[in-house]
């Protein structure tokens, strides 16, 4: 081969790549044609419906494309949607938010800001605490002492009343969690009540029924009171995380920014009574966090306890 043919052939490859870089910039690229946002249900699934059109028709006018918004029927669905990319956009609690994001490759948006009582004062925050509570009347001044007692958890699904506070105990060194297994408070506790919920709970230790149960800071603040001006307080545990909103990983960066925008102008007051419906009954706004800075606590309790959202 000469020297000629060499140089031919070099100036060939150049302008081969001359005209891939041109073909890679103005070719269109690969586009979204529709959101499909997926709404975790807080509250009646029935009336988390009918507002899901009002958000719908918003975020239609800030994204510019078509919006679909479903409630699914359990959070496995729509982890499943966000890694296979049938799902775009979930709200979600922190539990399975943080599974999403560490399952799927689900990438963390936007936190919730609420008002939330921290040690008997209201704040607007993304986190919140938990306690363990017994009735002032009783003798009780720490958990080591209700070994074998009856306890009432609002639910197994709850990161501040069953899995803060399982954690809790892990750490006290009153249950172990064994290699590979789920923490089980019957390995504590005599009898072991899930109540449905932080009032029920509550009335269940007011009536006698248990001797032992936990009390959340994002209940609303009439119970909160209630409960803690009736109550002793034996442990805490926290900081927990507010709900979030998780977005597929590979969404344009235009759109994510786009998404974020929209979000965070739901913020404004005329549509938090909209997104109380959607997120939550103390819904104040959404703030930009990693997934470090808002789950770290969550994912050490989690290692703690073992236990699954299921």
């Amino acid at each position: 081969m000469n020297r000629k043919t060499v140089i031919t052939i070099s100036a060939a490859v150049v302008i081969l790549a001359a005209v891939a870089l041109s073909l890679q910039t103005f070719l269109p690229r690969p586009t979204i044609s529709k959101i499909i946002i997926a709404i975790q249900p807080t509250q009646n699934p029935l009336d988390i419906s009918e507002s899901s059109k009002s958000l719908k028709e918003f975020l239609e006018k800030r994204l510019g494309i078509p919006v679909e918004v479903y409630i699914p029927t359990d959070y496995a669905g729509v982890i499943e949607g966000l890694r296979f990319k049938n799902v775009q956009v979930a709200l979600m609690g922190s539990w399975p938010a943080y599974l999403a994001v560490k399952n799927a490759g689900a990438e963390l948006l936007l936190a919730e800001v609420r008002t939330v009582a921290i040690d008997g004062e209201k704040v607007n925050a993304t986190y919140y605490y938990s306690y363990w509570i017994v009735l002032k009347e009783t003798p009780y001044k720490s958990l080591e002492e209700l070994r074998g007692r009856r306890v009432c958890f609002p639910s197994p699904l709850s990161s501040s009343g069953y899995l803060a506070p399982m954690a809790r105990l892990v750490e006290l060194g009153l249950l172990n969690h064994g290699e590979g297994g789920e923490v089980d408070p019957r390995g504590f506790f005599g009898e072991v009540v899930f109540g449905g919920g932080y009032g029920q709970c509550f009335e269940a230790l007011r009536a006698g029924q248990v001797d032992v149960t936990v009390m959340a800071g994002d209940v609303s603040y009439e119970l909160y009171t209630k409960a803690m001006e009736s109550s002793r307080v034996l442990e805490t545990q926290g900081p927990l995380p507010s709900h979030t909103v998780v977005v597929s990983q590979d969404l344009p960066a235009d759109l994510k920014h786009r998404l974020r925008e929209a979000f965070m102008e739901l913020s404004n007051p005329e549509y938090r009574d909209l997104m109380k419906k959607m997120v939550s009954a103390l819904f104040v706004g959404f703030e930009s966090k990693t997934d470090t800075e808002h789950f770290s606590s969550l994912e050490r309790y989690i290692e703690e306890t073992g236990l699954r959202y299921s």
